[in-house]
């Protein structure tokens, strides 16, 4: 199973749902906040952007762009996003082979694949809660 939706409007309710959730869980939320930086998320298929604002140690999700420059920023398809966060794409493969594209200044970015397996359980968890499975 790829991403569970198509329609655009719900793949975004989805998704904020979900990373409004990850905002919970401490280690990601402390990792996200250090960026102290704007990091844009692009996602394909369908098309959904949307930012994680970390400056000044908060961490805020806009569907909007922020009134500052984006510090980085990432371009995957929404199928990706769903096989790194079910646990079946390794994070630093999908960056080596492209299937991430980044913009920017990622290397933060890639410090935070340490927190991957908290935010696989969280997915998980997401989906059966859903009633979707993996």
């Amino acid at each position: 199973m790829g991403f569970p939706y198509r329609d655009p409007e719900e793949a975004r309710a989805f998704l904020l749902g979900f990373l409004e959730r990850l905002k919970g869980v401490e280690e990601i939320h402390r990792g996200w906040a250090a960026l102290d930086m704007v990091v844009a998320v692009h996602l394909k298929q369908p098309d959904l952007d949307f930012w994680v604002d970390a400056r000044g140690g908060a961490v805020e999700l806009r569907t909007e762009p922020p009134d500052a420059p984006e510090g980085a920023a990432l371009t995957l398809t929404a199928d990706v996003f769903h096989e790194l966060y079910t646990g079946r794409e390794n994070v630093m493969l999908a960056f080596a082979k492209g299937k991430i594209k980044p913009r920017g200044r990622v290397q933060g970015i890639l410090q935070l694949a340490r927190t991957m397996p908290l935010a696989v359980r969280e997915y998980q968890a997401y989906l059966a809660e859903k009633g979707l499975t993996p």
